[in-house]
């Protein structure tokens, strides 16, 4: 079998144009985020509180239980350290990804006040130096430096995924969408590989700050081991886009993740040839 490697464009797309279209969907990084804004809509008579997955400076992700026709929303309410305001939104994309339960939409900020401006790059810093800590501190066994956190935490999205939900399947290939890079923020999640048909051996669990998934957006390989969620779950989700944008704009620090992800999955496959030497 042909194996792409991570940093080798595919053959049929023009490398210029696919490196100015990443660049330009990425102007404004996002940060993974997990708070609650009141959503406004000419179609609810009551606004709606939902809570944000991603927020970036150019706009904000938020999740809702069913879809909300986009065209009807109008802003969000965002509760500040210094005070409640009220941001003007735009709706640009609905989807729902399949992992959560959540329909995730896409809002993008739109005639903001200098001082709201000012109010949202704050808000925006403090969530990215959050999330930087916390990935500085997961991923220091794989030599991370805080640059590299902070950066990494300005390609996130959170994922929070129910109980029981499989995350990926052995051998199967996830939706492009969902063919991401996890690290674990919250919960825990068990892995396992069938060894034989109704015979599985288990890995055990990932829990808080662990790297799990990924492969496909690596290697383009399907998983190799099976995940599952043991509890509901809080991921931080780096999709295979945001990992294409890493390679492009700081390809070292697009290597060294391809590294951190071949690496985990690996140990974990020498943990099962452990195992199967001990069954024999």
């Amino acid at each position: 079998m042909a194996i792409r490697r991570f940093n080798e464009p595919s053959p049929e797309v023009d490398l210029g144009e696919a490196t100015s279209s990443l660049l330009e969907s990425r102007q404004s990084p996002r940060v993974a985020a997990n708070f609650s804004v009141e959503l406004h809509s000419s179609v609810l008579q009551t606004p709606l509180v939902v809570q944000v997955r991603d927020i970036s400076t150019g706009g904000l992700c938020v999740a809702t239980a069913s879809p909300i026709a986009l065209d009807s929303i109008s802003s969000v309410v965002v509760d500040l350290p210094e005070a409640r305001m009220r941001l003007s939104v735009e709706g640009k994309w609905q989807a729902n990804l399949g992992l959560d339960e959540a329909v995730l939409s896409g809002l993008v900020f739109g005639n903001l006040k200098p001082n709201e401006v000012s109010a949202l790059w704050d808000l925006v810093e403090r969530t990215s130096r959050g999330v930087g800590a916390f990935l500085y501190e997961s991923l220091q066994a794989h030599e991370a430096s805080i640059d590299d956190a902070m950066s990494l935490a300005k390609t996130t999205r959170t994922r929070i995924v129910p109980r029981g939900r499989l995350i990926y399947r052995r051998h199967e290939r996830p939706e492009p969408i969902d063919d991401s890079i996890f690290i674990v923020r919250g919960g825990s999640l068990e892995l396992t590989v069938p060894i034989r048909p109704g015979r599985e051996v288990k890995l055990g669990r990932v829990g808080i700050g662990e790297v799990l998934g990924g492969l496909g957006s690596v290697t383009s390989l399907p998983p190799i081991e099976s995940a599952q969620t043991n509890e509901e779950s809080v991921l931080l989700e780096i999709s295979k886009a945001a990992f294409s944008y890493i390679l492009v704009a700081k390809p070292l620090l697009g290597h060294w993740l391809g590294r951190v992800v071949l690496a985990s999955h690996l140990r974990r496959v020498d943990s099962v040839v452990t195992r199967l030497g001990e069954l024999d």
